[in-house]
């Protein structure tokens, strides 16, 4: 019979007798009656891992509940796919050994329970003992941290039972903080393995203290949106014993995030890059998409070859090099949702050799709010348009004949009165309203629109480019729309926009994209841009831009069939 949170709340209320509203006693009484539960009652699982924010914030959302506590479940392929490359490669270089295998986030132990299941299954193979006796060996070898007493208090149970009840068997099962004095920093072990817990602790006020003196201790500028998970990875990779292997879901950012970077960097120092998995779906109960990441311990070689994978079951889908120098590490998830490879091409610099960008914030943004008017057919006086991300397509503004959504409110044809901006913001837009080219973000192709007359104030999150030279804004539009420079851009970006297949550029990132080799074939192709900038209809605009990429590939000395449709 199926079990619900409520019906398990209501039993742990009645066993806490008098005092039900107590949490800590209620917390205490939950851990206690969670090492008697049965571990077959599949129901419960999910229940024990909810039950802790349940029983501290009252009644809610099974969902909420989830959050607050971190407990999204690995599924079981994906555990194995991460113990097939830390687990299973250390027991065939070490035939005669068992290992220490730690999860410093083990929740209800889903990775520490199918290790021991393999382990103690290879003791019952070779020695012909029974399964209770081989958990009464492989128990204590399983360490599991984590700061829920009720998850770890079930997990505990569940050695128990398996080593015959066996106390001993669950000796390595703590109910700490990973992050703080008593965790981590006295741990060591040969497989490191889990799905940490996901946020960015480092922006909040309060409940971070143990996550901030963490990241502190990783050294290096470790930004303040990086994620919680990046930094109990970055941890992890000292406490692996030598010879080891670590493994680790992570949110797909960790890959390019710029406040991720020094962990990426700290880990290429201490480990060895092996596996890589991703999906373009959400295999999570989670608004985040998600990775793996594999490693055995010991510093990277300059350049390491990783296998990367896809999908659930997961499916090989090639390689990607990964360089010590690297800013990036997409490419271990690019093939994963559909993108090739880079191919070979020729360049001659980059955009910042000829242009200079700029990406504007919050202050611009929410300071234009008190000078927006709607706009007739004929500008107000003193007003000029102002355009979104949402009315920007390749060498198009739709201003005018698409709606813009603004502070909360759709506009038809909306204006920013300049006059009626205070003056910094008007200072601000003086030097927007000049001729530029219009990149938006979280595109998923680079959509460059030219601004030659000046006459559009951008909005956050559009990035700004200008150049000394009028007659290069077309040159850069043009290495904007060519596909190579957006497939190079998703291999160094992805992961950090909101859709995992979008492209998310800083206004530095813009600038370092390459400009092509063949100078001639890339100003016929800006020609050809302008062209479609002015074209009439949209057919026009479309061939313009077609013969625009060809142009532009071909400056690059890349054979179109080596970028895909």
């Amino acid at each position: 019979m199926a079990v619900s949170l409520e019906c398990l709340v209501q039993q742990i209320e009645r066993l806490a007798g008098d005092q039900p509203r107590d949490v800590d006693l209620l917390i205490q009484t939950a851990a206690t009656h969670a090492r008697t539960l049965s571990p077959h009652d599949a129901d419960l699982e999910p229940l024990i891992a909810r039950l802790n924010g349940r029983l501290r914030a009252g009644p809610v959302a099974a969902k909420v509940a989830r959050r607050r506590v971190g407990a999204f479940y690995t599924p079981p392929k994906l555990v194995d796919f991460i113990l097939d490359h830390t687990l299973k490669p250390w027991l065939a270089a070490h035939p005669n050994r068992e290992p220490t295998v730690l999860d410093p986030s083990c929740g209800t132990g889903r990775f520490l329970l199918a290790a021991g299941h393999r382990l103690a299954q290879r003791r019952v193979d070779r020695a012909g003992e029974s399964v209770g006796s081989a958990w009464t060996h492989i128990g204590p070898l399983l360490r599991g941290l984590d700061t829920d007493p009720i998850a770890t208090a079930w997990l505990a149970g569940h050695i128990e039972f398996l080593a015959d009840g066996h106390a001993d068997a669950a000796s390595g099962i703590r109910t700490v903080d990973a992050l703080g004095a008593d965790g981590l920093r006295t741990c060591s072990a040969d497989i490191v393995v889990g799905n940490p817990p996901f946020g960015s602790p480092l922006k909040q006020a309060t409940d971070a203290e143990s996550a901030r003196r963490a990241a502190k201790e990783l050294g290096g500028c470790v930004g303040r949106y990086t994620d919680l998970a990046a930094i109990f990875l970055g941890h992890c990779c000292s406490v692996v014993q030598k010879g080891g292997a670590l493994g680790m879901v992570q949110p797909l950012s960790v890959l390019a995030s710029r406040d991720a970077a020094p962990i990426r960097a700290a880990l290429m120092e201490s480990c060895t890059p092996t596996a890589a998995w991703a999906s373009p779906a959400r295999v999570f109960d989670a608004d985040v998409f998600t990775c793996v990441l594999a490693f055995t311990q010991g510093p990277a070689p300059a350049a390491v070859t990783v296998n990367r994978f896809r999908d659930l079951p997961p499916q090989p889908c090639g390689t990607a090099t990964i360089r010590a120098q690297d800013a990036s590490w997409a490419a271990l998830a690019t093939a994963a949702m559909g993108f090739p490879d880079v191919p070979r091409y020729q360049s001659s610099g980059t955009i910042g050799d000829i242009a200079a960008a700029t990406a504007d914030f919050r202050d611009q943004y929410y300071g234009l709010k008190p000078a927006i008017v709607e706009c007739g057919e004929q500008m107000d006086e003193g007003a000029v348009p102002v355009v979104t991300t949402g009315v920007l397509d390749p060498a198009r503004c739709q201003w005018g004949r698409q709606p813009i959504r603004l502070f909360g409110t759709k506009w038809n044809r909306p204006g920013i009165t300049i006059s009626a901006l205070d003056p910094q913001m008007q200072a601000w837009a003086t030097g927007r309203l000049v001729p530029k080219v219009m990149l938006p973000t979280q595109t998923r192709t680079l959509e460059p629109v030219l601004d030659v007359a000046g006459r559009w104030l951008p909005s956050v999150p559009i990035i700004t480019i200008t150049t000394p030279d009028p007659e290069d804004l077309s040159r850069v539009a043009a290495v904007l729309a060519c596909p190579l420079v957006s497939l190079l851009a998703i291999h160094r970006s992805l992961g950090t926009a909101r859709s995992p297949k979008a492209i998310k550029l800083s206004a530095s990132e813009v600038l370092m994209l390459p400009t092509p080799i063949d100078q001639d074939a890339w100003s016929e192709a800006a020609g050809r841009f302008e062209l479609a900038q002015h074209a009439k209809d949209q057919t026009a605009c479309d061939a313009h831009l077609h013969a625009c990429a060809t142009l532009m590939l071909g400056a690059y000395r890349v054979d179109k069939k080596a970028i895909g449709p």
